[in-house]
């Protein structure tokens, strides 16, 4: 009765049949892959949080006029986009290291982040007036100058464009030329005479705006 039940048992639990290797192999690429996937995940949301962090916290000194303690957190902020591999484009955290530059009066430093504005954004004004602003700052009005004849050919319509125009054109003692680039700028922007009649290099010019 007993060898009975055992060859009942043993027909109702039939042996299992051995994994072939390929199944096992492809569950094991399939498991490693997914740890990829989750470990590479990780590692792009921790310097992204990082980025946001520090992109804040140097937001935040830029508005309270520490610019040199905001440089450092805009680098650290930079260093950890670079580290996020998919979304290392953001060009605001460079034009915003290149304001702290500037307003720390580091303006070679300040040239070099707006020209890495202008690499990730061609398209976008901003990074042209604010390396032309930055040229000017260094007084180099031919690079200003040049800068802004190449830039003006893409935004014809920007006016800050115009006005570091005029400033350079100025700087060189061109002040006919001064006059028709500041002239276009105020048409395009008439709030820029006020601030064309506190900038120093323009003296001479404003006194013959229309």
């Amino acid at each position: 009765m007993s060898s009975e039940k055992k060859q009942v048992s043993a027909e109702n639990h039939p042996p299992e049949e051995p994994q072939e290797p390929g199944n096992k192999t492809f569950r094991i690429v399939v498991m490693s892959f997914c740890l990829a996937v989750t470990l590479l995940f990780l590692w792009v949301w921790h310097h992204q949080t990082q980025f946001n962090d520090y992109y804040r916290e140097a937001t935040f000194l830029m508005r309270n006029g520490d610019a040199s303690r905001a440089i450092e957190a805009y680098q650290r902020a930079i260093a950890n986009k670079n580290r996020t591999l998919f979304f290392t484009r953001e060009p605001s955290a460079h034009n915003n290291l290149g304001q702290a530059y500037l307003q720390a009066g580091h303006y070679a430093r300040a040239v070099a982040s707006f020209e890495t504005v202008i690499e990730l954004a061609p398209d976008v004004a901003e990074g042209y007036v604010n390396l032309t602003t930055a040229y000017l700052r260094q007084n180099l009005p031919a690079d200003a100058r040049q800068t802004c004849l190449r830039a003006l050919e893409i935004f014809p319509e920007v006016a800050l464009l115009h006005y570091n125009l005029a400033c350079a054109y100025a700087l060189e003692s061109d002040v006919q030329r001064a006059l028709v680039s500041l002239t276009r700028a105020v048409a395009l922007q008439p709030e820029l005479r006020m601030l064309a009649e506190e900038e120093a290099a323009l003296a001479a010019v404003v006194p013959k705006l229309r």
